[in-house]
């Protein structure tokens, strides 16, 4: 098993019976600033938690999932995730743990070009 990844105007992650991994980010609050994040849940599972993380950065950061309303991104749905992230850099990792906790992990994400993510299962 193992995941596909197409980057389009719209990366689309394939999402089988895994899930991809957001990234976790600690700044410093002078240079941080809000990231929007559009994740469309294409895929035939529940997405319980979303991380980010700076590239560099050794540590994933809190579930972004937990800030959503249902505290879980249904099939179907598409959700909008906020967090901090230093103002300087675009590239992080990223990590989705679904409804069977099987996670996967996206390496160098450039959220500067492209905020938005498909989880499919195609």
């Amino acid at each position: 098993m193992g995941k596909l990844l197409q980057f389009k105007s719209v990366p689309k992650v394939l999402f089988p019976i895994i899930a991809l991994p957001f990234v976790a980010f600690t700044s410093q609050a002078a240079l941080a600033e809000v990231c929007n994040i559009q994740l469309h849940n294409s895929s035939s599972f529940k997405i319980r938690e979303v991380k980010m993380s700076h590239v560099d950065k050794d540590d994933w950061g809190e579930n972004l999932v937990d800030n959503l309303e249902d505290k879980v991104v249904w099939q179907g749905q598409s959700v909008n995730m906020h967090f901090d992230r230093d103002s300087d850099k675009c590239l992080y990792d990223m990590k989705i743990i679904n409804e069977h906790h099987q996670e996967e992990e996206l390496h160098g994400v450039n959220l500067c070009e492209n905020p938005d993510f498909e989880i499919s299962d195609e």
